[in-house]
């Protein structure tokens, strides 16, 4: 039989335990191009993930009802685990909703998505060879509960549209360029800001050239920055690496630049942005890093009181797992860049995965790259998070929201290039 949250919390606490509830139900479709051919999907997703505790022992179930035998399989679970007396379910805690966070015309927006998959499409022939193009959009609710008071839900939407194409003639197969844009209204998206942008990059590499001189700048795109910073920075910056000794950054270093680093979960129009973390407590704005110098590592209930740190309301999960710490929104600044002169610029790189994010080093392709003769064909970028953040100069002022980052063109010296 399917429980109530309420019903799930109660039923967990007369074992004495702590109970925490995060009830998950989303529904987005799809519209997708390929092959010159089109189609649609509809997905639907419920969840509910519990979570209990009793004299320091974690219990976990999670499944797509939220019914008695979830509850039995949690505390079933909590025998297994060590105690930990930092593990603690967090009070209440005042929550600002998301202005905009909601569009109700997402809940069917299958004539938007046409609109921008035909809007998309469109840009075909301009010396652009579509390979594949996507339109969703769609509404989630999510809900926290807990046995200590916190009772938090929210409702928000979604929307987005893609492409990835390449410049291709007879003789040349340009590289695959992919760009996209998205929002948490139908109003916040727009296919030709990520279009045109598609089109220079595009055009910019219908012809490439190995790289020569390799003692340069580099100059990294948003795009760029939210496929290599991103990943390596979300891990250095969690309170539970910084504590285990494995991330390459300690609260007080200086870095060498005036780079600033902020995670902003609560970012307008950002489709990641979010009132509450994982744990049900309030977001907000936390500076990483402030002019070079690492400041405030990101942390949840258990690691803040783990490591005696600030919590900073970072717990990010799905209803599939326990919490972790995660930024939401990087969001970067430092000074002018001025003239970009001779860098490399770099949009897309590939095998960041198989960086070291213990020690920060990297050796990833830069598959997207040009100088100002044109583009370059591939060549490997190395170095470390440590080199990469003290190495930045500036930044153009392109500003611009990629992914789970805002940023400008980050002009950055110190790095490998080699061919």
């Amino acid at each position: 039989m399917q429980l109530s949250p309420e019903d799930i919390l109660r039923k967990a606490s007369a074992s004495g335990a702590q109970a925490e509830v995060l009830f998950v139900r989303s529904r987005s479709v799809e519209l997708s191009w390929e092959k010159m051919s089109q189609y649609g999907m509809t997905y639907v997703e419920e969840g509910c993930g519990l979570r209990v505790i009793k004299d320091g022992r974690v219990g976990f179930a999670y499944s797509n009802r939220c019914t008695e035998e979830l509850v039995n399989m949690a505390l079933s679970s909590m025998e297994a685990s060590q105690p930990d007396l930092a593990n603690a379910l967090p009070g209440p805690e005042p929550v600002s909703p998301l202005e905009d966070s909601y569009d109700s015309s997402l809940e069917e927006p299958w004539g938007l998505l046409r609109d921008l998959m035909e809007a998309v499409l469109s840009y075909s022939g301009r010396g652009l060879n579509i390979i594949s193009a996507r339109a969703w959009g769609g509404t989630a609710t999510v809900t926290v509960k807990n046995t200590e008071g916190v009772d938090v839900s929210s409702t928000t939407s979604f929307v987005g549209a893609a492409a990835t194409g390449n410049y291709m003639s007879e003789s040349y197969v340009g590289p695959e360029v992919y760009e996209y844009g998205d929002s948490r209204t139908a109003r916040g998206v727009s296919v030709d800001p990520f279009m045109k942008e598609l089109l220079r990059k595009v055009e910019l590499t219908r012809s490439r050239n190995p790289l020569k001189q390799v003692d340069r700048p580099v100059a990294l795109t948003a795009k760029a920055v939210s496929e290599l910073l991103f990943p390596l920075l979300n891990h250095a910056v969690s309170l539970e690496n910084v504590y285990r000794g494995r991330s390459p950054l300690r609260p007080g270093d200086a870095l060498g630049s005036r780079v600033t680093a902020v995670d902003n979960p609560r970012l307008p129009g950002g489709a990641w942005s979010r009132a509450f973390d994982g744990e049900g407590l309030p977001t907000k704005e936390v500076t990483l890093i402030d002019s070079g110098t690492f400041r405030t590592p990101l942390s949840n209930t258990f690691w803040a009181r783990k490591a005696g740190g600030v919590n900073t309301h970072s717990s990010w999960r799905t209803f599939m797992t326990l919490p972790s710490i995660s930024m939401s929104y990087l969001v970067l600044d430092a000074p002018s860049a001025g003239d970009l002169g001779d860098a490399v610029f770099i949009d897309q790189v590939q095998g960041v995965h198989t960086s070291n994010f213990d020690t920060g080093e990297f050796a990833v392709s830069a598959a997207l790259a040009w100088d100002s003769d044109g583009g370059l064909r591939e060549f490997v970028l190395s170095g470390d998070l440590r080199s990469l953040l003290g190495g930045v100069i500036g930044m153009a002022p392109d500003r611009s929201r990629f992914g789970r980052v805002v940023s400008g063109t980050l002009l950055v010296r110190g790095l490998r290039l080699s061919p």
